[in-house]
This record gives structure tokens, C-alpha cells and sequence, in this order.
């Protein structure tokens, strides 16, 4: 039996990997990352609950809700009856996970990152908890393919700005070292906010930092009662994408779960990029 230190670190020789899902074993899944895999894999019909971030796919959505991801309790998830719960990174309070596995029940925690390597490691393992290393291999391969797909020769990278959250005349962007960052480097661009982390952003660093595109999570978006509204926030007036009313909405789950829909999320915003990234480099 792997032990839970190996299971977590590398994704090597996991099609040798010993199912710990046997069938008609109940599975929770915690992370919409997770859910996606799952279904992706065929695995789907082990998923007995997930929490509130797995809404993909459909089937997903409809199962029975534990909570946020970040934010859990233990009597729900107990309640469930799970006798596998695969864990994304964030998942918690660490607590609380501590307690069901005190319950006697099996946890794979996964681990973070937010390189292309990351993501297919995270499926092999997922894969491998529920006897599916085979088809994970497959999506992990896939995956990592669409994911090394070149820019164009003489793509020159678009400044971009990514937000998370937005209430008017407060902007929360994705700064160095976070998933906002990580997927605009994938997209093509480059990230024009420095700070660490997920930090509000002044109109003054937004109007320095000059963004030819800002891209939009789906959520911010119904957050801010729908994109007109967005646009018209007085932070992203003297910016070049403001001015311009260039706003390229991506799937939140797909485009910062770093999920098997990755590629989709990452194709898509290239295609936003693609007109600014040729006229960069004229």
C-alpha cells in the first residue's frame, strides 16, 4: 500500500498504484478541480457529495453540497458517508479534515502548484486514488499537450491585468505566485500587477501598469450585476483596456481551478490576446 507521503508527492509509477476506491465505494470530492477529474476519468458515478465550488459538469452540480471548499465542517461531510475523500489544496479548515480522518475515514490530500506538470500530476493521482490510473494517464497526457501547444512566431506578450474581485472603486487583482498570474504567463500575456498574491489595486498602480486587456472571471462578473457595470468602474477608466473596452470573460472554475478544463480556458483567452500580441510585435 502506497503510503500517504507518496501518494501526495510524485505522480511517478502510479499506473502500478493499488486502488483505494473499490467499486461502489462513496467518494467525496473537495475542490471543483477534483469533481471535473473525476467525471473526466469516468469515475464520476463513485461522487456521492462535493463542496460548493464543483458545479462541472452538470452531474456535478446536482449532487449534495458539503459547504465552501475553504470553509467545511465536519458533520456534513460524515453525514455523507464517504468512504474516500480526495482533497484539493485549500481545502479545510486543515482541522477539520483532521477530524473525519479521525472518523476512520481515507483522505488523499493533493498537492498544489500551477504549472501544466501540476495539473496532470494531480489527475494521475486522482486517477490512481480511485483505480483509475489508465484514463487519468490519457487526460493527463492530454491535457499537458494542449497545454505546450507554441505562441505564435513573433507573438510579443500583451500587458494584462486579471482580477478576482470587484465592488466599485475596489478591485482585488491577482499579483505574482497565484493562479490569476499563472494563467495569463499560459495565455500568452504578460501580468502587469507586481504584488504577491491577491492585493486591491489602486486606480493609480492600474493606470501605471497600463493593461492592454483585462481578463474577467465569470463570478466577478455576476458579482458586479453583469459586464457593462464592470467596465465602468472608475479603476479601469485610464487604462488602455478600460479606454478600450477590452474585457475577455473566462470560466472561474475552468481558467483558476487548474483543472482538465485548463486548455479550454487558456485556448480562448490566447484568441482574446492574439490581435494585441501581432500588433505588439509590428
Amino acid at each position: 500500500m502506497l503510503t500517504r507521503r507518496l501518494l501526495i508527492g510524485s505522480g511517478l509509477a502510479l499506473a502500478a498504484a493499488p486502488a483505494l476506491a473499490q467499486p461502489g465505494r462513496r467518494v467525496v470530492a473537495l475542490g471543483s478541480d477534483v469533481a471535473e477529474a473525476l467525471f473526466a476519468i469516468g469515475a464520476g458515478k463513485l461522487v456521492v457529495a462535493t463542496d460548493d465550488t464543483a458545479t462541472f459538469p452538470a452531474a456535478a452540480g446536482k449532487l449534495p453540497k458539503l459547504g465552501y471548499l475553504r470553509s467545511l465542517a465536519p458533520e456534513p461531510i460524515l453525514a455523507a458517508r464517504p468512504g474516500l475523500i480526495i482533497a484539493a489544496d485549500g481545502a479545510g479548515p486543515d482541522a477539520v479534515l483532521r477530524q473525519v480522518e479521525g472518523a476512520g475515514v481515507k483522505i488523499v490530500r493533493l498537492p498544489a502548484g500551477y504549472a501544466p506538470a501540476d495539473v496532470a500530476n494531480r489527475i494521475r493521482l486522482i486517477g490512481a486514488a480511485v483505480g483509475a490510473a489508465p484514463a487519468a494517464e490519457r487526460l493527463a497526457r492530454d491535457v499537458l499537450a494542449r497545454l505546450a501547444q507554441p505562441l505564435p512566431a513573433g507573438w510579443a506578450a500583451p500587458r494584462a491585468l486579471l482580477i478576482l474581485a470587484q465592488a466599485p472603486g475596489r478591485v482585488l487583482a491577482a499579483g505574482q505566485n497565484s493562479a490569476g498570474d499563472s494563467f495569463i504567463r499560459l495565455a500568452g500575456g504578460r501580468n502587469i500587477f507586481t504584488a504577491d498574491g491577491y492585493k486591491p489595486l489602486s486606480a493609480e498602480a492600474a493606470i501605471a501598469g497600463a493593461p492592454a486587456i483585462i481578463i474577467v472571471p465569470s463570478h466577478v462578473v455576476g458579482i458586479a450585476g453583469g459586464l457593462e457595470r464592470l467596465k465602468a468602474d472608475p479603476v479601469f477608466a485610464g487604462t488602455p483596456a478600460g479606454r478600450a473596452g477590452r474585457f475577455h470573460v473566462v470560466d472561474s472554475q475552468a481558467a483558476l481551478g487548474f483543472g482538465p478544463r485548463l486548455p479550454d480556458a487558456v485556448a480562448a483567452a490566447r484568441k482574446a490576446l492574439a490581435p494585441l500580441a501581432a500588433a505588439r510585435a509590428a
